[in-house]
Protein backbone atom coordinates (compact mmCIF):
# COMPACT_ATOMS: atom_id res chain seq x y z
CA UNK A 1 0.00 0.00 0.00
CA UNK A 2 1.36 3.45 -0.90
CA UNK A 3 2.78 5.62 1.87
CA UNK A 4 2.24 9.34 1.44
CA UNK A 5 3.68 10.35 4.82
CA UNK A 6 6.60 12.36 3.37
CA UNK A 7 4.39 14.26 0.93
CA UNK A 8 1.81 14.95 3.59
CA UNK A 9 4.46 16.10 6.04
CA UNK A 10 5.93 18.50 3.44
CA UNK A 11 2.46 19.93 2.92
CA UNK A 12 2.05 20.27 6.68
CA UNK A 13 5.27 22.32 6.89
CA UNK A 14 4.13 24.64 4.12
CA UNK A 15 0.77 25.07 5.82
CA UNK A 16 2.58 25.91 9.05
CA UNK A 17 4.73 28.58 7.38
CA UNK A 18 1.72 30.18 5.69
CA UNK A 19 -0.37 30.27 8.84
CA UNK A 20 2.47 31.66 10.94
CA UNK A 21 2.47 34.71 8.66
CA UNK A 22 -1.33 34.96 8.72
CA UNK A 23 -1.40 34.79 12.53
CA UNK A 24 0.65 37.98 12.73
CA UNK A 25 -2.14 39.98 11.05
CA UNK A 26 -5.02 40.86 13.40
CA UNK A 27 -8.48 40.29 11.94
CA UNK A 28 -11.97 40.94 13.20
CA UNK A 29 -14.71 38.79 11.68
CA UNK A 30 -18.02 37.14 12.39
CA UNK A 31 -17.93 33.75 14.08
CA UNK A 32 -17.28 30.98 11.58
CA UNK A 33 -19.28 27.76 11.61
CA UNK A 34 -18.37 24.20 10.73
CA UNK A 35 -20.37 24.76 7.53
CA UNK A 36 -17.90 27.46 6.47
CA UNK A 37 -14.99 25.05 6.86
CA UNK A 38 -16.90 22.19 5.23
CA UNK A 39 -17.64 24.29 2.14
CA UNK A 40 -14.12 25.75 2.03
CA UNK A 41 -12.53 22.29 2.16
CA UNK A 42 -14.58 20.87 -0.71
CA UNK A 43 -13.96 23.96 -2.80
CA UNK A 44 -10.21 24.12 -2.11
CA UNK A 45 -9.69 20.44 -2.85
CA UNK A 46 -11.43 20.67 -6.22
CA UNK A 47 -14.18 18.25 -5.24
CA UNK A 48 -17.06 20.52 -6.30
CA UNK A 49 -17.56 18.38 -9.43
CA UNK A 50 -19.43 15.98 -7.18
CA UNK A 51 -21.94 18.60 -6.02
CA UNK A 52 -25.35 19.32 -7.57
CA UNK A 53 -26.16 22.81 -8.86
CA UNK A 54 -27.65 23.90 -5.53
CA UNK A 55 -25.79 21.86 -2.90
CA UNK A 56 -27.14 21.34 0.60
CA UNK A 57 -25.45 20.06 3.75
CA UNK A 58 -26.07 16.35 2.92
CA UNK A 59 -24.26 16.80 -0.41
CA UNK A 60 -21.15 17.97 1.44
CA UNK A 61 -21.55 15.10 3.93
CA UNK A 62 -21.48 12.65 1.01
CA UNK A 63 -18.24 14.06 -0.36
CA UNK A 64 -16.33 14.49 2.91
CA UNK A 65 -17.82 11.29 4.33
CA UNK A 66 -16.47 9.31 1.37
CA UNK A 67 -19.85 7.72 0.58
CA UNK A 68 -19.88 5.75 -2.68
CA UNK A 69 -23.03 3.64 -2.25
CA UNK A 70 -26.16 5.06 -3.83
CA UNK A 71 -29.68 4.15 -4.87
CA UNK A 72 -31.53 6.39 -7.30
CA UNK A 73 -35.28 5.97 -7.74
CA UNK A 74 -36.09 6.00 -11.46
CA UNK A 75 -39.20 8.13 -10.96
CA UNK A 76 -37.06 10.84 -9.30
CA UNK A 77 -34.32 11.16 -11.91
CA UNK A 78 -35.86 10.43 -15.34
CA UNK A 79 -36.34 13.15 -17.99
CA UNK A 80 -40.03 13.89 -17.56
CA UNK A 81 -40.19 16.14 -20.63
CA UNK A 82 -38.39 13.66 -22.91
CA UNK A 83 -39.25 10.12 -21.84
CA UNK A 84 -42.43 8.45 -23.07
CA UNK A 85 -43.14 6.27 -20.04
CA UNK A 86 -45.89 5.93 -17.46
CA UNK A 87 -45.46 6.33 -13.70
CA UNK A 88 -47.10 3.43 -11.86
CA UNK A 89 -47.53 2.64 -8.16
CA UNK A 90 -49.47 -0.65 -7.89
CA UNK A 91 -47.91 -3.84 -6.48
CA UNK A 92 -49.14 -6.45 -8.98
CA UNK A 93 -45.55 -7.18 -10.01
CA UNK A 94 -44.03 -7.22 -6.54
CA UNK A 95 -42.87 -4.69 -4.02
CA UNK A 96 -41.19 -1.49 -5.19
CA UNK A 97 -39.26 1.27 -3.45
CA UNK A 98 -39.81 5.01 -3.56
CA UNK A 99 -43.08 6.52 -4.75
CA UNK A 100 -43.52 4.38 -7.85
CA UNK A 101 -41.91 2.85 -10.95
CA UNK A 102 -41.63 3.56 -14.68
CA UNK A 103 -43.42 1.46 -17.31
CA UNK A 104 -43.19 1.31 -21.08
CA UNK A 105 -46.25 0.89 -23.31
CA UNK A 106 -46.73 -0.92 -26.61
CA UNK A 107 -43.34 0.19 -27.92
CA UNK A 108 -39.84 0.14 -26.41
CA UNK A 109 -39.25 3.30 -24.37
CA UNK A 110 -35.97 5.17 -23.86
CA UNK A 111 -35.44 6.46 -20.30
CA UNK A 112 -32.77 9.06 -19.47
CA UNK A 113 -31.63 8.69 -15.85
CA UNK A 114 -29.71 11.80 -14.72
CA UNK A 115 -27.99 12.29 -11.37
CA UNK A 116 -24.77 13.52 -9.74
CA UNK A 117 -22.02 11.33 -8.28
CA UNK A 118 -19.98 12.83 -5.41
CA UNK A 119 -16.91 10.64 -6.13
CA UNK A 120 -15.28 8.94 -9.07
CA UNK A 121 -14.78 5.19 -8.86
CA UNK A 122 -15.22 1.73 -10.31
CA UNK A 123 -18.91 1.26 -9.60
CA UNK A 124 -20.97 -1.90 -9.70
CA UNK A 125 -24.28 -1.03 -11.33
CA UNK A 126 -27.49 -2.94 -10.69
CA UNK A 127 -31.14 -2.17 -11.41
CA UNK A 128 -34.54 -3.42 -10.33
CA UNK A 129 -36.29 -4.37 -13.55
CA UNK A 130 -39.13 -6.46 -14.92
CA UNK A 131 -39.36 -7.91 -18.40
CA UNK A 132 -36.95 -9.32 -20.97
CA UNK A 133 -34.69 -7.35 -23.30
CA UNK A 134 -33.59 -4.18 -21.48
CA UNK A 135 -30.75 -2.19 -23.06
CA UNK A 136 -28.53 -0.07 -20.78
CA UNK A 137 -25.93 2.47 -21.96
CA UNK A 138 -23.33 3.77 -19.50
CA UNK A 139 -20.45 5.99 -20.59
CA UNK A 140 -20.75 4.95 -24.22
CA UNK A 141 -20.91 1.22 -23.41
CA UNK A 142 -24.15 -0.66 -24.03
CA UNK A 143 -25.18 -3.93 -22.43
CA UNK A 144 -28.39 -5.92 -22.09
CA UNK A 145 -30.27 -7.17 -19.04
CA UNK A 146 -32.94 -9.79 -18.52
CA UNK A 147 -35.45 -9.85 -15.67
CA UNK A 148 -38.43 -11.94 -14.62
CA UNK A 149 -42.09 -11.12 -15.10
CA UNK A 150 -42.04 -9.69 -11.58
CA UNK A 151 -39.55 -7.06 -10.33
CA UNK A 152 -36.04 -8.50 -10.00
CA UNK A 153 -32.74 -6.86 -9.04
CA UNK A 154 -30.30 -7.49 -11.88
CA UNK A 155 -26.54 -6.96 -11.95
CA UNK A 156 -25.63 -4.84 -14.98
CA UNK A 157 -21.84 -4.64 -14.73
CA UNK A 158 -18.90 -2.61 -13.50
CA UNK A 159 -18.17 0.86 -14.86
CA UNK A 160 -15.53 3.53 -14.26
CA UNK A 161 -17.43 6.76 -13.61
CA UNK A 162 -16.11 10.27 -12.92
CA UNK A 163 -17.44 12.56 -10.22
CA UNK A 164 -20.16 14.92 -11.37
CA UNK A 165 -23.27 14.81 -13.58
CA UNK A 166 -24.15 11.40 -15.04
CA UNK A 167 -26.63 10.05 -17.56
CA UNK A 168 -27.56 6.38 -17.86
CA UNK A 169 -29.88 5.50 -20.74
CA UNK A 170 -32.20 2.54 -20.31
CA UNK A 171 -34.38 1.27 -23.15
CA UNK A 172 -37.33 -0.57 -21.64
CA UNK A 173 -38.75 -3.41 -23.76
CA UNK A 174 -42.46 -3.52 -24.63
CA UNK A 175 -44.26 -3.87 -21.29
CA UNK A 176 -40.97 -3.51 -19.38
CA UNK A 177 -40.46 -1.56 -16.16
CA UNK A 178 -37.73 -0.07 -13.95
CA UNK A 179 -37.94 0.74 -10.23
CA UNK A 180 -34.43 1.99 -9.37
CA UNK A 181 -30.73 1.79 -10.15
CA UNK A 182 -27.99 1.36 -7.55
CA UNK A 183 -24.27 2.08 -7.70
CA UNK A 184 -21.70 0.74 -5.27
CA UNK A 185 -17.95 1.19 -4.86
CA UNK A 186 -15.84 0.88 -1.70
CA UNK A 187 -16.40 3.90 0.52
CA UNK A 188 -13.50 6.24 1.20
CA UNK A 189 -12.13 7.19 4.61
CA UNK A 190 -14.32 9.93 6.11
CA UNK A 191 -13.06 13.43 6.90
CA UNK A 192 -14.92 15.03 9.80
CA UNK A 193 -14.46 16.78 13.15
CA UNK A 194 -14.12 14.50 16.17
CA UNK A 195 -17.88 14.51 16.90
CA UNK A 196 -18.90 14.54 13.24
CA UNK A 197 -20.14 17.44 11.14
CA UNK A 198 -22.51 19.82 12.93
CA UNK A 199 -22.78 22.60 10.34
CA UNK A 200 -24.39 25.25 12.54
CA UNK A 201 -21.92 24.94 15.42
CA UNK A 202 -19.12 27.49 15.85
CA UNK A 203 -15.89 26.38 14.16
CA UNK A 204 -13.01 25.59 16.51
CA UNK A 205 -9.34 24.92 15.96
CA UNK A 206 -9.96 21.39 17.18
CA UNK A 207 -12.35 20.88 14.23
CA UNK A 208 -9.70 22.13 11.82
CA UNK A 209 -6.96 20.01 13.44
CA UNK A 210 -9.06 16.84 13.27
CA UNK A 211 -10.02 17.25 9.61
CA UNK A 212 -6.47 18.12 8.49
CA UNK A 213 -5.10 15.20 10.51
CA UNK A 214 -7.35 12.85 8.51
CA UNK A 215 -6.92 14.59 5.17
CA UNK A 216 -3.11 14.64 5.31
CA UNK A 217 -2.65 11.24 6.97
CA UNK A 218 -0.69 12.78 9.82
CA UNK A 219 -1.57 10.08 12.38
CA UNK A 220 1.31 8.05 10.92
CA UNK A 221 3.75 10.61 12.34
CA UNK A 222 2.75 9.93 15.96
CA UNK A 223 4.23 7.16 18.15
CA UNK A 224 2.39 4.04 19.30
CA UNK A 225 0.62 4.10 22.64
CA UNK A 226 0.37 1.09 24.94
CA UNK A 227 0.32 -2.57 23.92
CA UNK A 228 -1.34 -3.79 20.75
CA UNK A 229 -4.75 -5.47 21.03
CA UNK A 230 -4.49 -8.95 19.51
CA UNK A 231 -7.45 -11.07 18.37
CA UNK A 232 -6.77 -14.69 17.45
CA UNK A 233 -9.12 -15.76 14.66
CA UNK A 234 -9.71 -19.29 15.97
CA UNK A 235 -11.31 -17.81 19.09
CA UNK A 236 -13.95 -15.95 17.08
CA UNK A 237 -17.29 -17.70 16.68
CA UNK A 238 -17.81 -18.20 12.94
CA UNK A 239 -20.19 -20.27 10.84
CA UNK A 240 -18.62 -19.71 7.42
CA UNK A 241 -14.98 -20.67 8.11
CA UNK A 242 -13.35 -23.71 9.70
CA UNK A 243 -10.72 -23.81 12.44
CA UNK A 244 -7.62 -25.51 11.00
CA UNK A 245 -4.01 -26.13 12.06
CA UNK A 246 -2.53 -26.37 8.55
CA UNK A 247 1.16 -25.40 8.97
CA UNK A 248 2.47 -25.48 5.38
CA UNK A 249 0.63 -22.24 4.42
CA UNK A 250 2.47 -20.27 7.09
CA UNK A 251 2.92 -20.69 10.83
CA UNK A 252 -0.23 -19.55 12.65
CA UNK A 253 0.48 -17.36 15.68
CA UNK A 254 -1.74 -19.33 18.05
CA UNK A 255 -1.32 -22.75 16.45
CA UNK A 256 -4.66 -22.55 14.64
CA UNK A 257 -6.46 -20.26 12.19
CA UNK A 258 -9.74 -19.84 10.30
CA UNK A 259 -9.95 -20.97 6.68
CA UNK A 260 -12.76 -20.67 4.12
CA UNK A 261 -13.86 -23.71 2.19
CA UNK A 262 -15.30 -23.77 -1.33
CA UNK A 263 -17.18 -20.50 -0.79
CA UNK A 264 -16.19 -17.02 0.42
CA UNK A 265 -16.42 -16.50 4.17
CA UNK A 266 -17.22 -13.43 6.25
CA UNK A 267 -15.39 -13.20 9.56
CA UNK A 268 -16.83 -10.64 11.98
CA UNK A 269 -14.97 -8.95 14.81
CA UNK A 270 -17.02 -6.65 17.06
CA UNK A 271 -14.74 -4.24 18.91
CA UNK A 272 -14.83 -2.62 22.31
CA UNK A 273 -11.75 -0.40 22.37
CA UNK A 274 -10.28 1.49 25.35
CA UNK A 275 -11.17 4.73 23.56
CA UNK A 276 -11.82 6.34 20.21
CA UNK A 277 -8.71 7.24 18.28
CA UNK A 278 -6.33 6.24 15.50
CA UNK A 279 -5.25 2.62 15.28
CA UNK A 280 -2.85 0.77 12.98
CA UNK A 281 -4.44 -2.42 11.71
CA UNK A 282 -2.36 -5.53 11.05
CA UNK A 283 -4.07 -8.51 9.47
CA UNK A 284 -2.28 -11.86 9.26
CA UNK A 285 -4.20 -13.61 6.52
CA UNK A 286 -4.12 -15.12 3.04
CA UNK A 287 -6.31 -14.76 -0.03
CA UNK A 288 -6.83 -12.67 -3.16
CA UNK A 289 -8.77 -10.47 -2.97
CA UNK A 290 -9.21 -9.84 0.75
CA UNK A 291 -11.89 -7.31 1.70
CA UNK A 292 -12.05 -5.51 5.04
CA UNK A 293 -14.98 -3.35 6.09
CA UNK A 294 -14.30 -1.08 9.07
CA UNK A 295 -17.15 0.45 11.05
CA UNK A 296 -19.79 -0.44 8.43
CA UNK A 297 -18.34 2.25 6.17
CA UNK A 298 -14.74 2.09 5.04
CA UNK A 299 -13.92 -0.83 2.73
CA UNK A 300 -10.34 -1.86 1.91
CA UNK A 301 -9.38 -4.46 -0.67
CA UNK A 302 -5.95 -6.00 -1.30
CA UNK A 303 -4.10 -9.19 -2.16
CA UNK A 304 -2.99 -10.96 1.03
CA UNK A 305 -0.96 -13.57 -0.88
CA UNK A 306 -0.98 -17.35 -1.11
CA UNK A 307 0.15 -18.03 2.47
CA UNK A 308 -0.29 -16.42 5.88
CA UNK A 309 1.48 -13.06 5.95
CA UNK A 310 1.16 -9.83 7.94
CA UNK A 311 -0.57 -7.01 6.06
CA UNK A 312 -0.18 -3.56 7.62
CA UNK A 313 -2.80 -0.83 7.12
CA UNK A 314 -2.11 2.82 7.99
CA UNK A 315 -3.89 4.35 11.01
CA UNK A 316 -7.67 4.29 10.85
CA UNK A 317 -10.05 6.43 12.88
CA UNK A 318 -12.06 4.08 15.11
CA UNK A 319 -14.70 4.72 17.74
CA UNK A 320 -14.60 2.87 21.06
CA UNK A 321 -17.39 0.63 19.75
CA UNK A 322 -16.77 -0.34 16.17
CA UNK A 323 -16.50 -3.46 14.05
CA UNK A 324 -14.28 -5.14 11.50
CA UNK A 325 -15.66 -7.57 8.91
CA UNK A 326 -13.21 -9.59 6.85
CA UNK A 327 -14.38 -11.29 3.66
CA UNK A 328 -11.95 -13.94 2.44
CA UNK A 329 -12.19 -15.78 -0.90
CA UNK A 330 -12.53 -19.57 -1.21
CA UNK A 331 -9.46 -21.19 0.33
CA UNK A 332 -8.41 -17.95 2.00
CA UNK A 333 -8.17 -17.46 5.72
CA UNK A 334 -7.40 -15.35 8.77
CA UNK A 335 -4.89 -16.05 11.54
CA UNK A 336 -4.89 -12.86 13.62
CA UNK A 337 -5.93 -9.22 13.76
CA UNK A 338 -4.01 -6.69 15.84
CA UNK A 339 -4.74 -3.03 16.58
CA UNK A 340 -2.05 -0.61 17.75
CA UNK A 341 -3.23 2.77 18.99
CA UNK A 342 -1.30 5.92 18.02
CA UNK A 343 -0.60 8.58 20.63
CA UNK A 344 -2.31 11.42 18.78
CA UNK A 345 -3.32 14.62 20.55
CA UNK A 346 -4.62 17.80 18.97
CA UNK A 347 -2.12 20.06 20.75
CA UNK A 348 0.74 18.37 18.91
CA UNK A 349 -1.23 18.43 15.67
CA UNK A 350 -1.58 22.19 16.16
CA UNK A 351 2.18 22.57 16.66
CA UNK A 352 2.88 20.43 13.61
CA UNK A 353 0.65 22.59 11.44
CA UNK A 354 1.70 25.88 13.02
CA UNK A 355 -1.87 26.65 14.09
CA UNK A 356 -2.82 28.52 17.26
CA UNK A 357 -5.23 26.54 19.49
CA UNK A 358 -5.81 29.56 21.75
CA UNK A 359 -7.30 31.79 19.03
CA UNK A 360 -10.70 31.54 17.39
CA UNK A 361 -10.41 30.74 13.64
CA UNK A 362 -11.20 33.68 11.38
CA UNK A 363 -11.75 34.05 7.65
CA UNK A 364 -8.08 34.86 6.94
CA UNK A 365 -7.06 31.53 8.52
CA UNK A 366 -9.38 29.65 6.19
CA UNK A 367 -8.11 31.65 3.23
CA UNK A 368 -4.52 30.71 4.05
CA UNK A 369 -5.35 27.05 4.50
CA UNK A 370 -7.46 26.75 1.38
CA UNK A 371 -4.84 28.45 -0.80
CA UNK A 372 -2.30 25.84 0.21
CA UNK A 373 -4.70 22.94 -0.20
CA UNK A 374 -5.73 24.22 -3.65
CA UNK A 375 -2.08 24.38 -4.76
CA UNK A 376 -1.42 20.73 -3.88
CA UNK A 377 -4.56 19.22 -5.45
CA UNK A 378 -5.03 16.40 -2.96
CA UNK A 379 -6.99 13.48 -4.45
CA UNK A 380 -9.39 11.06 -2.78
Amino acid sequence: MPNHSVTHYSLALLLAATLALAAAVPCQAATLTQRDWMIALVDALGWTFGLPDEPQDPDYFNILGGNRTFRFEAEDIYARDEDNVSLMSFTNFGAFSGSGWLHSGREPSLVHLRFTLPHAGDYRLSAKLRGSGHSITVGGKTTTAEADHDFTEVSIGRFRLPAGPQEIRVTLPVGGSIDYISLAAPNLAPIAPTAGWRPDEALTWNDIHATLLQLLGLAELFPPEGDALVFEAEKLKQDEAEVVATPYLGTPSGGQWLRAGAHPAKIRLPLTLPGSGYYDLTVRAMGDPLQITVGDHLMLEFDAGAWLTDNHIKPLALTNRSSIVLEVPPGGGLDRISLQRRKVDMTRVARLLGLSPSAVPVASDLDSLTRQLTAFGIER
